[in-house]
């Protein structure tokens, strides 16, 4: 039975109450970790010994709430003796900076105890686990457009980011990831789905009620949202009941909330 488990549910904005974003998807036999924020490694530990068991991590981008707490969660696999191999999913562009990242904290790869590979997004193309899990990259305008609104950026520099489809048989489920505006999820949601986890930072609810209006969903998880969300946890669950009829299931999870399926 799939499982996902809202490990982090925050935003970019620091919160008292929320860490970065970090989900586990459960599926088949396989845990997936969808993105490594900060305090990934100690929230995986909460639960046993998940951090000896994960087959991959999923970063949707390069933005720090998202892959800010993989180096902390490589030591943790080394010093909780991890031996299962560690693939990590990622966008090309990260992988030297990242490698080295790791490298200047005085770890490495070597030294890890464990076979860890890293793999670069393909877009589009899918990524096949063992038991019929395959994970498509879908390629949005998020980093783009924020980084390229920064004083000082590179208008030369790779900004992939990505929303993450993930399939087993019937069962199909959508990681927007962080999105540039609501019309990113147009061609996800244009397919039936069983869950789709999407942020609410960049857009309003009602914004993202027009694309899901005509979307066969069956669940929909509100996360990563803005502040006056955030603080409005109960009020934006009605709305979106209210806005989204056709969705039998509305969640705005906490962290630490697992949703079954």
């Amino acid at each position: 039975m799939p499982a996902i488990s809202f490990l982090g549910t925050g935003s970019g904005l620091p919160s008292a109450d929320r860490f970065f974003a970090c989900m586990l998807l459960h599926i088949k036999s396989l845990h997936l970790l969808v993105d490594a924020g900060e305090p990934s490694v100690h929230l995986l530990r909460n639960r046993g010994n998940l951090i000896l068991e994960i087959d991959a991590i999923l970063i949707t981008h390069g933005h720090v709430d998202h892959i800010g707490g993989l180096p902390a969660l490589l030591q943790g696999c080394m010093l909780m003796e991890r031996t299962k191999p560690l693939f990590i999913h990622l966008p090309e562009e990260m992988i030297a900076p990242t490698r080295a990242w790791v490298s200047a904290l005085y770890l490495t790869e070597e030294g890890l105890g464990f076979p860890l590979s890293w793999v670069p997004w393909k877009d589009l193309e899918p990524v096949f686990f063992a038991g019929d899990v395959s994970v498509t990259p879908h390629p949005n305008s998020h980093l783009a457009d924020s980084y390229r609104r920064l004083p000082g950026s590179d208008a030369e520099r790779s900004c992939h980011s990505y929303s993450l489809e993930i399939k087993s048989g019937q069962f199909r489920a959508l990681f927007s990831g962080d999105l540039s505006c609501e019309s990113d999820l147009l061609e996800l949601v244009g397919t039936p789905a069983t869950v789709l986890v999407s942020e609410l930072s960049h857009f309003t609810a009602e914004m993202l009620a027009s694309v899901l209006a005509t979307a066969s969903l069956h669940a929909l998880c509100l996360v990563h949202l803005s502040e006056n969300y955030s603080d409005n946890r109960g009020e934006l669950q009605y709305l979106m009941e209210r806005l989204l009829p056709s969705v039998s299931d509305v969640m705005v999870p906490d962290d630490g909330e697992v949703l079954d399926f």
